[in-house]
Order: structure tokens, then sequence, then C-alpha cells
């Protein structure tokens, strides 16, 4: 039997959004959903929000979920998203194994004349809390605000540099676990304290 989606489609998907939002305008603060949704099988609530509210039928998604798994067959009949198999054609990507993960490199950054066709990450990582060693600057911060993400290894941040450095192409992510997320787009700096 199919899980369901969302309780209220509009109602949900325009408070996920909005909180997306603000997520966006202040890169790495930690956002609690604030909707319930039950995810089949290894697929977080705040992953199953976030791709509710931002896919649609003409919007891609690449995903390392296998073809036949039930996290994929709930996403593509709530969204009706076309699932593609080449990372870099990717409007979305999903990555849920913190094992197999790898750069940023090889989705799209967009170019500077369509920054737009980028491809935004959407990250499950093993964990989520305020504090060191990521070191996040740029705009919407202060000053600079610390999270430590589990999972995510130190060569992926290098990478992610690399991949941003023709702004305003670049990747924007959004990292997910549990009931949370933060978002970290592609004006945010990175530095890995050691």
């Amino acid at each position: 039997m199919m899980l369901r989606g969302f309780d209220s489609e509009v109602f949900d998907s325009q408070t996920v959004f909005r909180q997306l939002l603000t997520s966006m305008a202040y890169p790495g603060t930690i956002v609690k959903m604030e909707i319930n949704l039950t995810c089949p099988g290894r697929l977080s609530p705040a992953a199953g929000a976030v791709l509710l509210a931002l896919l649609d039928y003409e919007t891609s998604l690449w995903t390392d979920l296998d073809p036949g798994s039930p996290e994929l067959k709930w996403l593509t009949f709530h969204t009706g998203a076309p699932v593609i198999h080449d990372p870099s054609g990717a409007g979305f990507a999903l990555i849920t194994d913190m094992d197999n993960l790898a750069g940023p490199g090889r989705f799209s950054p967009g170019t500077s004349e369509s920054p737009d066709i980028s491809t935004t990450l959407i990250i499950q990582t093993q964990g989520m809390d305020p504090g060191r060693p990521l070191r996040l600057t740029g705009p919407g911060i202060e000053n600079e605000t610390f999270i430590h993400l589990p999972g995510i290894p130190e060569p992926f941040w290098e990478n992610r540099t690399q991949t941003n450095q023709a702004y305003p192409a670049g990747i924007d992510m959004i990292v997910v676990h549990e009931e949370r997320f933060c978002a970290i787009p592609r004006t945010t700096r990175i530095a890995v304290d050691r």
C-alpha cells in the first residue's frame, strides 16, 4: 500500500517552501519541519517533504536510490517527476548513501548565462548539529556560523569549493536529517576547521 504524501498538498507544500526560503536566506541555520510526514524506507521525513515541495512532472530527479525502491516509487507517485540516470542533467539530486558519496562536481553548476539550470543537491546525512568542524561565511551570515554534518567527508567540501568558483554558476545544497534541514546556497563559503 502506498503511503500518503502531504495531508494538505497546497498548505503543506507552501509551509515547507516558506521554510526552505528562510533557510536559504540564513545558511547553516537548522530548521525543524512544521508538518508531519511519514516516508517509506530510509527516506527521512525532511527529505520527503523537501522533494514533495520542489518536484513536479517537469523537474528531473537523479538519486542513488534503487530504481525499484519503495522510496523512489513513493516520490514519483506523488510528484510525477521524471527520474534520470545522468546526474549532470538533473534539476534535483537526492543522495542517501554517505558511504558512496561522490563530489558535487558530477552535477551541473549551470552557466554564467543560465545559473538556474544547476542541480540542487538534497543530501540525507547521518546527523546535523550546530558546531564545528564546518565554518560557514557569506551572505545571510552575520560573521560566521558552525555546523557539524556527520558522514559527509572533507574531500566533498573541497570539491564543492572548486565547483562553485564561477559564480553565479554553482551548486545549491539542502542537507536533511530526520525532521530537520538546513540550506547551504552556492554563495556560502565553507572551511573545514581542523
